[in-house]
């Protein structure tokens, strides 16, 4: 027979947002190996390496990448959220929120979830040199990312980090000890129709 879990109610989801190379993907791991229950790591990045997407690439049409696929593909990864911790899974989201538009979206999805959000910040410079030792993300993604996508000015966070100096026990510790102590207001509040943060 198929096993039936006990309802556990829906999932939580902790999401980090930072710059590519800002150190997200270390500290979800740490916190995953850290809480002492069951958390799935989910990030965009993990379906790009699948090899769902096409590779094919054109500046127009429905293959253009940053005009239609790309758009449509974020769109997707955001909805999958709520599925899987509707279905009870708790969350270590990775992420690069970088639109208004897609931290507003996210906060309708998961309107009803208990849900902290932590901004991940790293010196720029840093992430440069990150990006050069790496040698798999285009140099300049992370700066452009702060600099000119203003990842980090679209609203509150529940905590915030700094990964400049790597990502240590102790700074995912601190932020699990955020997480566990709590409040029940949170930062990803859905825009009212006035733009302004709902309360």
């Amino acid at each position: 027979m198929e096993p039936t879990p006990p309802d556990r109610g829906p999932g939580r989801v902790i999401i980090l947002n930072g710059a590519s190379s800002s150190g997200k993907s270390t500290l979800a791991k740490e916190l995953q190996r850290s809480l002492d229950e069951p958390f799935m790591y989910v990030s965009s990045d993990q379906f790009v390496a699948s090899g769902m997407l096409p590779e094919r690439r054109d500046a127009e049409g429905p293959f253009s990448w940053w005009g239609e696929m790309r758009p449509r593909f974020f769109q997707g990864f955001h909805r999958c959220l709520p599925a899987l911790a509707g279905a009870g899974n708790d969350l270590v989201v990775e992420h690069v929120i970088e639109f208004r538009t897609w931290r507003d979206q996210l906060s309708r999805l998961l309107a009803g979830f208990d849900v902290f959000l932590v901004g991940v910040h790293c010196d720029l410079a840093e992430i440069d040199r990150r990006e050069r030792v790496r040698g798999d993300r285009r140099i300049g993604e992370g700066r452009g990312h702060v600099e000119v996508d203003g990842i980090h000015m679209f609203g509150p966070y529940d905590y915030e980090v700094d990964t400049t100096k790597g990502v240590s026990a102790e700074l995912a510790e601190s932020v699990l000890t955020a997480w566990r102590t709590r409040g029940v207001r949170r930062a990803l509040i859905p825009l009212d129709a006035a733009g302004e943060r709902g309360a």
